[in-house]
């Protein structure tokens, strides 16, 4: 199997049930673009409601068909009243949600600029990946006879939800440098917002009862992104953990942009993992678990009945509603088996017992490999290499201690899991041949980690990684608040942060590096940025080490996910060859 092969798949995303019918968005490559256009189903028949390849997000509301269509790189808010041409009524340059309401149209978007004019701040946040400079932001917009801002700052609008006359917003205005996040309540007509939340943390998605009761997503932990999330009902005082946290952070590379959700109909709908499955809950009195173990469930929607897309190893999209539809019915992914060594869970294909194997480093550090299709796994496999994957302590499912298993102690506790785990497939499952090591963000720090601690790899690929926690703190997004909690520091650049970090860092152990390494970055990665890979490619190449830097002009953080098409196939290529030729001598 070719690169491009394995990117010809049909994802489905956003669904919407109404009217008897689910909605979905499908989205697929053509040539070097992404195509997305608006289907519905029955759970028998599928058809296809928009024919442009550039809508999304379709809903029907008092029988009239909304949509999101891209046009000459805005978004716009498309409406199609029965009888009648379709026509826009709102356009940004991206437009994250929308909602008819009796008062008009709700939309959070974010508003075009300028990209080349001179940029000023005094700000720590500034720019954020996958959005640039931050010259403007994610606001809430009402569609009446005219456009007029609802809550608009130099802060972002994370989501939104209206019930009867009741609005509320989750936003970053309490500390927005950090991402910190409350729930507001606001006054249609005036603007003015009642803050509901206390204390400080995290609320990645909020939802209002048919009668206007809050709930929402997230947690009052402060600044820990290991937290485990929960369902939050602040006005009876009572939360809910769905599995060992809600929401789900079941990585996968399929390009179909999920988001969180909760949402509130008959009852509160919404993800929650437990390991490496994610499953669909449903709260009244307590969660129940709506979908069955071995599997990630990518995407719901409960408006008039239930519907939802999820994906498994062996299957990148599955449709969910009266019944199922695969939209890949000649894709077939190998079947990993599962390993469970004391509190590690791991998964393996493999191709032969000779067969040189691949270790695979998630990144986050608090995301998890699990029940989902991964195109890399399976090109990899295809083409005779083993494939191992494991969830070691930091990631998440496992409950919010084992998550926090890693913080302060990058490349110790995580590092003796992840090499547990192969020593077990190479003692005792009997894998003989050489081993490469490969894996992106914190996945690239551990990589590039490992390396300078142990010649255990034969090569090594490490992907919009880390070798500097210190300078980091000065070039990411979040490097200045991210990497001192994660470290356990205070002030990274006091004399005890400096030297935590630094050590924390494999650019300070690169004199040990024996192992061929190729360093893959975006030139927009604001997250881990390309100075990151940088410094260790020069003090590799200056020490005469074997080290090869590749930039992927135009990507971001996510290039590996939602990159280029092109570029996708490109890395995956030159992965293969870098590994045929350094394991497979």
């Amino acid at each position: 199997m070719n690169a491009k092969e394995s990117y010809n798949l049909k994802v489905a995303s956003d669904p919407f049930v109404t009217q008897g019918k689910m909605l979905f968005t499908l989205t697929w490559i053509e040539g070097s673009e992404y195509k997305s256009s608006i289907y519905s189903t029955d759970g028998k028949v599928i058809e296809r409601l928009t024919f442009s390849g550039s809508e999304r997000a379709g809903r029907i509301y008092n029988n009239t068909f909304y949509y999101i269509q891209n046009k000459e790189g805005k978004d716009r808010v498309v409406v199609a009243e029965p009888g009648k041409e379709p026509r826009q009524i709102f356009e940004a340059c991206k437009i994250r949600k929308y909602l008819p309401t009796p008062r008009g149209v709700l939309v959070l978007a974010q508003e075009c600029s300028d990209p080349k004019a001179p940029f000023q701040t005094e700000r720590v946040k500034y720019r954020f990946d996958g959005k640039g400079l931050l010259r403007t932001r994610d606001w809430l917009y009402l569609v009446e006879k005219e456009v007029r801002r609802v809550v608009a700052g130099d802060f972002e609008v994370v989501d939104f939800a209206m019930s009867r006359d009741r609005l509320v917003v989750a936003t970053t205005e309490t500390d927005d440098d950090v991402g910190l996040q409350d729930v507001y309540e606001v006054d249609l007509d005036t603007t003015e917002r009642k803050k509901i939340t206390e204390g400080t943390g995290s609320v990645a998605a909020v939802a209002l009862s048919p009668s206007g009761e809050l709930a929402y997503l997230g947690h009052r932990k402060g600044k820990s992104p290991w937290a485990s999330m929960e369902v939050i009902l602040p006005e009876r005082d009572r939360h809910f953990l769905c599995g060992n946290t809600c929401g789900s952070k079941v990585l996968s590379d399929l390009f179909d942009a999920s988001m969180d959700k909760l949402q509130w109909t008959d009852g509160i709908y919404v993800l929650g993992q437990e390991g490496g499955d994610a499953s669909l809950y449903r709260i009244h009195d307590s969660p129940e678990r709506l979908t069955q173990p071995g599997l990630t469930v990518r995407s719901f929607d409960a408006s008039e009945g239930i519907g939802y897309i999820y994906t498994t190893p062996e299957k990148p999209s599955i449709v969910h509603f009266n019944g199922e539809q695969d939209l890949n019915p000649n894709v077939k992914g190998i079947t990993p088996k599962r390993v469970r060594l004391d509190s590690v869970e791991g998964w393996y294909i493999e191709a032969s017992k000779d067969a040189p194997t691949i270790l695979f480093v998630h990144g986050g550090p608090h995301m998890a490999y699990g029940s989902a299709y991964f195109i890399e796994f399976q090109f990899f496999a295809s083409n005779g290499f083993n494939v191992a994957y494991s969830n070691p302590r930091g990631s998440q499912g496992y409950g919010e201690e084992f998550a926090k298993g890693c913080v302060g102690d990058w490349g110790g506790g995580d590092m003796e899991d992840i090499m547990s785990f192969a020593k077990y497939l190479r003692d005792k499952e009997g894998f003989k041949g050489p081993w490469g090591i490969t894996g992106g963000s914190y996945g690239g720090f551990m990589t590039n980690w490992v390396i300078t601690h142990t010649d255990f790899f034969s090569a090594a690929i490490s992907e919009r990684g880390i070798s500097n926690l210190l300078s980091m703190c000065g070039t990411s997004d979040i490097g200045f608040w991210f990497n001192a909690v994660e470290s356990g520091v205070e002030d990274p650049w006091s004399p005890e942060g400096r030297s935590k970090l630094m050590e924390m860092s494999p650019i300070w152990y690169v004199d040990r590096v024996k192992t061929p390494l190729m360093l893959i970055h975006g030139e927009e990665d604001y997250r881990c940025p390309i100075e990151q890979a940088e410094q260790f490619y020069v003090a590799l190449r200056r020490r005469g080490r074997e080290a090869v830097l590749v930039r992927y002009q135009g990507e971001s953080h996510e290039h590996a996910r939602r990159g280029k098409p092109d570029n996708m196939a490109h890395r995956l290529e030159l992965k293969l060859k870098w590994f045929n030729e350094k394991l497979k001598k």
